[in-house]
């Protein structure tokens, strides 16, 4: 009895490993590409000049919270905000010190940095302000 009950663990080990990694490769696969790797670039700058001093250089947070890994992670499971909800606020919220003192381009190349830095795939265009808005994905880290 305890071979076959050990056979059952490890089955069902292997098949819950296969489960989510079949889950992690069908959610980057089917995630569409709303940014430009330009773009990306673009943010990474603007960024590290007006949100880096509060987020931190590798988006691990500090005085503002982190913007990958583990805590957009938790961020997606508690609140399923959307790529464009978070878009919303921070456009019009951050900087902190001087709210929605940006640009659109801007704020848009910013989105674009945070999607590259949690893994999401670019695609052929640069994210738009009319595109945003049809960004219904949940926000999360897809790196491992």
């Amino acid at each position: 009895m305890p071979m076959v009950f050990g056979r059952r663990v490890a089955a069902y080990a292997a098949l819950g490993a296969l489960v989510v990694a079949t889950a992690a490769a069908a959610n980057s696969a089917t995630t569409p590409g709303i940014y430009s790797t330009t773009q990306a670039a673009a943010g990474s700058k603007v960024f590290e000049a007006n949100c880096a001093s509060c987020h931190g250089e590798n988006l691990e947070g500090g005085a503002g919270p982190a913007l990958s890994g583990q805590n957009l992670k938790t961020l997606a499971k508690n609140t399923k905000l959307t790529v464009s909800q978070m878009y919303t606020f921070f456009s019009q919220e951050m900087p902190l010190n001087n709210p929605g003192s940006l640009t659109s381009a801007q704020y848009l190349s910013i989105m674009a940095y945070i999607l590259k830095f949690n893994g999401y795939p670019s695609g052929s265009g640069a994210l738009t302000s009319t595109s945003i808005k049809k960004a219904t994905m949940i926000i999360t880290s897809l790196k491992s």
